[in-house]
């Protein structure tokens, strides 16, 4: 602050120095939130889990649907031939 009767008095830069590294975000989770997410994520992908039986049994209709899809491409292409003169 100047003083307006001391003449000796000069105006100080009032600037403060960042601190280092990366800013924080207003919105940063604490350690223990993050953690707590990451519990939960991991405990939800524990309970989603599929058995091998199941896991099986939906890769072979898979197959099947995929098969049937080809075969149903293939009679489409040989209808859609005879259609052309």
């Amino acid at each position: 602050m100047v003083d307006p009767q001391d003449p000796g008095t000069l105006a100080l830069p009032l600037t403060f120095k960042r601190s280092r590294g990366r800013p924080r975000k207003p919105n940063a989770l604490t350690a223990a939130e993050r953690a707590r997410r990451y519990r939960a994520r991991k405990k939800t992908m524990a309970m989603h889990a599929v058995s091998f039986a199941v896991h099986s049994e939906v890769v072979r209709e898979r197959d099947e649907a995929v098969s049937q899809a080809r075969q149903l491409r293939a009679e489409l292409e040989r209808l859609l031939q005879q259609l052309q003169p």
